[in-house]
């Protein structure tokens, strides 16, 4: 391996790069965020999993997986301590017998009830440090960077 130059070195700055920043900007929202759901006694994968079967009823653990981009461990170990919680029951499709399908019970659908609109104000507070102009630009040059990554 070759050597290291110093003005390499020098040139780059791990704190101006910009993957590194995002991972940082997701580290530190996702953390101050989990105060919503935590309450609740939810992990990040199980709100993501009741989150996304309240707007996705009957969807399958691999459809979970594509919704919140999480691996099958996760999302499997996410329903099954949702299960036990009384927040969701799967169901054989009628469809496809193959399949299984996840529902969100009332208790679940009452828990997203009662979190999202506590989300969506965490979310306004956050973005009240942006002007309109910013929000907007904030949006528009996030929706680029997934679409070249996500559409993969």
């Amino acid at each position: 391996m070759g050597r290291c130059t110093w003005s390499l070195i020098v040139a780059f700055d791990i704190n101006e790069f910009l993957p590194y920043r995002m991972v940082r900007l997701a580290n530190a929202m996702s953390e101050a965020f989990s105060e919503v759901y935590e309450q609740a006694g939810l992990t990040v994968p199980q709100w993501r999993v009741l989150v996304h079967l309240a707007q996705h009823p009957g969807a399958t653990a691999k459809q979970l997986c594509d919704l919140a981009s999480m691996d099958k461990s996760t999302v499997s170990r996410a329903i099954k301590q949702l299960q036990q919680q009384s927040m969701l029951v799967a169901q054989q499709s009628e469809t496809d017998k193959r399949a299984t399908e996840m529902h969100l019970t009332p208790l679940g659908l009452a828990l997203y009830e009662t979190l999202t609109p506590e989300a969506l104000a965490w979310e306004s507070k956050l973005l009240s440090e942006l002007n309109p102009e910013e929000k907007q630009a904030l949006l528009v040059m996030m929706q680029k960077l997934e679409g070249h990554f996500l559409s993969r």
